[in-house]
């Protein structure tokens, strides 16, 4: 499977992204190297590709770590370069850190530190910030062992407050810059830190100017610390999940210079517009096209789905807020893009045309200091205001309060916008949760769990549900509930009481407490009164870990918005898909009057697994909820995953046709992007079903069947591949389904380690699989006995714009 590509430069297009150039950049367009005099290192980043850069003072090349140097599931490639433009002038050319894999390795002794003064001048363009685990910047370049007082350090704090650091043996001195002269996520900023103990002072420049300086003794001097000189990287990182380094740097660096003694006001000013004089007009460019994710990073990986939503890099969880503007979608989803692990948790942001086809937008809220969400912006929900304008309702993540969690509302900066590309935050919250909340006699709100708002409008009036748990007033958990709330502006909101309380006691399997309500119109009854369908994701803060992230519960019932009063028809709650994987739902009802929702299929592999292949979790295909004769709930995938069908059929039965005659048929069908439409009549069968990514001997295999005697609809993964799983038995998940005349449909869509599957339109399996081997890509129906009605195949293009 892997192969070492030839090397790449990346460039930036029209729409942003980073593309690979035929060849390099002619030697007229590379950036001016100025003379060496008084450096002791200085990384230029001329080279604009390969697994290398060369430090000019010495000449010696000093390797550049990044995943892909030697890839584990897809073809190696080099580290991402931004392409050379004669008018960016010395920041012609850049290396891009993706946050958690790039870094640059120098020994321990091969950069010669002066000890009575340095200067550390560079050119950075952050495109996110880290939260600043242990108390520790992400580094831009450091030579340190803070815990002996040796060494120093440049790195960028949380949201983007920057600071410098010096050993002296002695003493640990640090200068960190005010918030007024904070880096801007997306913009380049020439910085400068100077060590001058000739002045007792660090001192920090911004673009040529002083920000702020700190006294030190005049009889300081650098220790050296004996460990490697890194660019990107902390040299003693806090550790997430016992695998992935935080503190690190994400974003362009250029021009890194390391002066062999203290610049003073005027040289480090004169430095600075040297290099401006190097741009076109003298302006400094634009970074944010160079710092857009591309997907094409991951070309080739045998792993990633193709035509499921993922976010561009990195890591997502659950899609949210979803909502239809004037004909346009947007969906917005909690993501990393510092690396493929939870932390940072900002919105992501697409949009789409057609619920399967989606354009990457940028970042639409992140954690910003001064705001109600400096420490997280957790899901939430989307609605339209009094004039038609969309707002997002988030969870507002502030460490600093109790509870860290409630309720924000942004909106976009610019209305007249129809990506809504940007989003200003409400300097206040709309809603706290309040510890005496009245959840009935006996009882307490789940104080600290309070999360996940979901909001409709009805009349005139806005209502909002808020995920959280109740409690007897001992402190025993009851079960989650939903927490009702309405508004006449969608800034003040007035509580009304719990919509519904689980029972965990009851149905371990739903939670102490309940993420994402969603509550959503699917029909009517006899009695022409409003049915609705109440999706929750159940969370397990007291425990067990085990039912983490595996389930959906739902409710069906009637719905009274004047009164505020729902009647599910039973509090028994019932399971939404057998597979384990479909998780986190949303929703909204779009111009076609469709009840739509969105969740986040888990992939489950192993920390490693995530490291290695760079990216986390995709979403799983929009369906629609509708009601069944009978009331129960009914839902199927979107009509429009048919504009994904790459050509006509490879397969199509419309007449009644014995297996093996179909199997006949699908014999040369190969493949992992696939959409297949089966009928079955179960006749005599006491098993029947549809293996997918089967090998031509049966080694590996992905079966979904039908037990007729146990009326049980599941999948058996026994035989499927584990790669990269977190778990070696990915074992047997199956659940009730009553056939109807005897006949089993299915709706099944593969797209490489993701399957779906829609059985009669009222039980679904989402699940996953990783093959070992590379010719796992069959299809064969079994079940001696059975009839095939009809049979259709496709091959499924991409989700991609």
């Amino acid at each position: 499977m892997k192969r070492r590509t030839v090397l790449r430069v990346l460039s930036v297009a029209a729409g942003g992204a980073l593309v690979p150039l035929a060849q390099p950049a002619a030697a007229s367009a590379r950036k001016r190297r100025p003379k060496a005099a008084g450096l002791t290192a200085y990384w230029d980043f001329t080279e604009g590709t390969g697994a290398a850069t060369r430090e000019q003072v010495t000449q010696s090349t000093n390797p550049i770590n990044y995943v892909f140097n030697d890839a584990v599931y897809k073809p190696d490639s080099d580290p991402l370069w931004t392409a050379k433009q004669r008018a960016d002038g010395v920041l012609s050319g850049a290396l891009l850190f993706d946050g958690y894999s790039t870094w640059i390795a120098r020994g321990a002794a091969e950069t010669t530190l002066p000890t009575d003064g340095l200067t550390v001048e560079a050119w950075v363009a952050p495109r996110a910030f880290e939260w600043g685990d242990d108390g520790k910047p992400s580094v831009i370049i450091n030579q340190q062992d803070k815990g002996a007082r040796r060494g120093f350090c440049l790195g960028v704090g949380r949201h983007g407050v920057w600071q410098f650091a010096i050993g002296t043996s002695d003493a640990w001195h640090e200068v960190t810059v005010p918030k007024s002269a904070a880096l801007a996520a997306g913009e380049w900023a020439h910085i400068a830190a100077v060590f001058s103990p000739a002045n007792g002072a660090l001192r920090l420049y911004l673009n040529g100017e002083p920000v702020t300086q700190t006294a030190i003794p005049t009889t300081a001097r650098l220790s050296k610390a004996d460990v490697p000189l890194l660019v990107g990287r902390h040299n003693q990182p806090a550790i997430i999940n016992g695998t992935f380094a935080v503190n690190m740097f994400n974003g362009l660096i250029d021009e890194l210079k390391l002066h062999g003694g203290a610049l003073t006001d005027a040289e480090v000013a004169a430095n600075h517009q040297a290099d401006l004089k190097t741009f076109d007009g003298g302006t400094i460019p634009k970074a944010a096209a160079a710092l857009t994710m591309n997907r094409s990073r991951y070309d080739g990986d045998r792993y990633r789905p193709a035509f499921h939503f993922t976010a561009p890099n990195h890591w997502m969880n659950e899609p949210h807020a979803p909502i239809q503007v004037d004909g346009q979608y947007h969906l917005f989803y909690q993501h990393n893009s510092h690396g493929p692990y939870w932390h940072n948790i900002c919105w992501g942001h697409a949009v789409s045309k057609d619920l399967v086809h989606w354009r990457d937008l940028p970042v639409a809220l992140a954690p910003t200091a001064d705001s109600v969400a400096p420490d997280g912006v957790w899901s939430g929900a989307s609605a339209l205001d009094a004039n038609g304008v969309p707002a997002l309702l988030f969870t507002a993540g502030n460490d600093s309060q109790r509870p860290n969690q409630a309720v924000g509302l942004a909106r976009p900066a610019d209305p007249s916008d129809p990506d809504f590309a940007q989003w200003t935050m409400h300097p206040t919250l709309v809603i706290s949760q309040k510890e005496d909340l009245d959840v009935g006699a006996g009882r307490k709100v789940r104080f600290g769990d309070f999360r996940d708002p979901f909001v409709w409008k009805e009349g005139d009036t806005w209502f909002q549900l808020v995920g959280s748990g109740v409690q007897t007033s001992s402190g025993t958990d009851i079960g989650g509930t939903a927490l009702l709330y309405t508004s006449t502006n969608l800034t003040d909101w007035t509580y009304r009481g719990p919509l519904m309380v689980g029972d965990v006691a009851a149905h371990p399997k739903t939670g102490q407490v309940w993420e994402l309500p969603t509550f959503l119109p699917i029909g009517k009854d006899a009695q022409g009164r409003e049915r609705r369908a109440l999706l929750v994701n159940p969370a397990f803060p007291a425990g067990p870990g085990e039912y983490s992230s595996k389930y959906v519960f739902y409710w069906v019932g009637t719905w009274d918005a004047g009164s505020r009063t729902w009647n599910p028809d039973t509090t028994d709650p019932q399971l939404l898909d057998y597979g384990d994987h479909f998780t986190g739902p949303s929703g909204t009802i779009d111009d076609k009057g469709r009840s739509l929702v969105f969740t986040i299929a888990q992939d489950r592999r192993s920390e490693q697994g995530h490291y290695d292949s760079g990216w986390a979790h995709n979403a799983g295909l929009p369906i629609v909820l509708s009601q069944r004769a009978d009331g129960e709930l009914a839902f199927q995938p979107v009509t429009e995953v048919a504009g994904l069908h790459d050509g006509a059929p490879l397969v199509s039965i419309d007449s009644p046709t014995s297996l093996s005659d179909a199997n006949t048929a699908l014999a040369p069908v190969k493949g992992d992007l696939l959409h297949i439409k089966l009928t079955l009549e179960a006749g005599s069968a006491a098993t029947l079903g549809l293996d997918v990514l089967r090998s031509p001997g049966d080694e590996e295999r992905t079966r979904l069947f039908y037990d007729t005697s146990a009326k049980e609809f599941g999948v058996d993964r026994t035989r499927s591949g584990n790669v990269s799983s977190a778990v070696p038995d990915l074992g047997v998940q199956k659940g009730q389904l009553t056939l109807v005349d005897g006949t089993l449909t299915l709706d099944v869509f593969v797209d490489r380690s993701i399957i779906e599957a829609y059985a009669n339109t009222h039980r679904s399996i989402t699940t996953r699989a990783y093959p070992s081997r590379t010719d796992s890509l069959g299809l064969r129906l079994f079940g001696e006995g059975s009839t095939v009605a009809s049979l259709t195949v496709w091959k499924m293009g991409s989700m991609a714009v």
